[in-house]
């Protein structure tokens, strides 16, 4: 009798044939069970980039570098995410990078190539609307062969010679994520930290100039110590405050600083009863929810039921909230689950975005 694959073997089989829907399918019940394989992220990474996922691309391609930090086709694989963003030179630098590790790569030689012809954003999206971007996308036909098995292990040894060198150069801000010395509040922004006007805008909080600093100075804190959620809130707060204008934007560049947590790195994970009490204050925030769907509307490109929050034990629903997840996913209806979501309000009601499902398959 023949052995029954497992996911991978079946994902590495279904991404060779470019049947990027079915790798997403095939491994997003397992994000848990895969949690520290590279071979999972890459491939899950791989398939959302082809089917336009750019988010979940970005994820999975991050979690892949966390447990392996030296791999070529994944460091091309983030050089197109950052094309694809118009970040030229954070491209060119993963471009750079990748040769370094193999002077021979195509990848990486194509898109220095394509970087000195499209240099804009402009043409950079027209290669996106055109799909000639996809031509710097990860090889799919021969994942995992020996030859890149063996070359991975020599990558490694120069990753710890690397890391070796540097190190004593890393440890000089040991307890900085990073520098946010041009978002620090100028004298000017302190001493003009209110909107003069208040009949301009409808504001939720009106703040007071010692609070507006001391919740910008509390989110820049909470970032730095991997509390994004816990700095979103201090964040919302301002953005739909009476803050000036200079430190509401600000406010929003710190965001851009913030990463998409896992199912087991999240922090802060606000409860739906904290949330639901104000949820403009919550908003952008990262919460995993357990509960069931209802009344799904599928489609090829999303995926849109009720979530019922609380509801895993079909005891006690704390709430029902719209769930969206823009990309297919196979759900059994009859089980509960864990979501992975951002917190969003549309037309004035909460909402959450789905990124990535956890559900527990029965074996019968």
């Amino acid at each position: 009798m023949a052995q029954k694959k497992n996911p991978l073997q079946k994902a590495k089989k279904a991404l060779r044939n470019h049947k990027f829907p079915e790798v997403i399918k095939l491994l997003e019940p397992y994000v848990i069970d895969y949690r520290d394989s590279f071979d999972f992220h890459y491939m899950l990474g791989t398939a959302c980039l082809y089917v336009g996922d750019i988010g979940g691309a970005e994820l999975y391609f991050k979690k892949a570098r966390r447990i392996k930090m030296i791999d070529v086709d994944l460091v091309t694989a983030q050089a197109v995410l950052y094309l694809r963003r118009g970040e030229i030179e954070k491209a060119i630098e993963y471009y750079l990078e990748a040769q370094d590790y193999d002077q021979t790569n195509k990848l990486a030689e194509n898109g220095l190539n394509f970087i000195r012809y499209n240099n804009t954003p402009e043409k950079i999206q027209t290669a996106i609307i055109t799909n000639k971007i996809k031509k710097l996308y990860p090889k799919c036909g021969n994942f995992l062969t020996r030859k890149k098995v063996i070359g991975c292990s020599c990558f490694i040894l120069i990753g710890m010679l690397f890391a070796f060198i540097i190190y004593p150069k890393i440890t000089t801000v040991p307890n900085n994520r990073a520098d946010l010395s041009d978002l620090v509040l100028t004298i000017e922004d302190k001493e003009n930290s209110l909107e003069t006007d208040l009949t301009t805008g409808n504001y939720r909080y009106i703040l007071t100039e010692k609070q507006i600093k001391e919740d910008y100075e509390a989110a820049q804190k909470y970032f730095q110590e991997y509390r994004d959620n816990a700095a979103q809130v201090k964040i919302n707060k301002i953005l739909y405050s009476n803050a000036s204008a200079s430190i509401r934007q600000k406010a929003r560049l710190l965001m851009d600083y913030f990463e998409v947590p896992g199912f087991d790195t999240i922090k802060d994970n606000y409860s739906y009863a904290q949330i639901v009490e104000d949820p403009f204050l919550y908003i952008d925030c990262w919460v995993v929810w357990s509960g069931r769907v209802s009344n799904v509307i599928e489609t090829e490109q999303t995926y849109k039921c009720d979530f019922l929050v609380g509801y895993e034990d079909m005891k006690k629903v704390d709430g029902i909230v719209p769930l969206v997840l823009e990309r297919p996913v196979i759900i059994n209806t009859l089980q509960p689950l864990t979501i992975l979501g951002k917190i969003g309000i549309q037309n004035g009601k909460l909402i959450l975005k789905g990124n990535s499902i956890y559900q527990t398959i029965n074996k019968k």
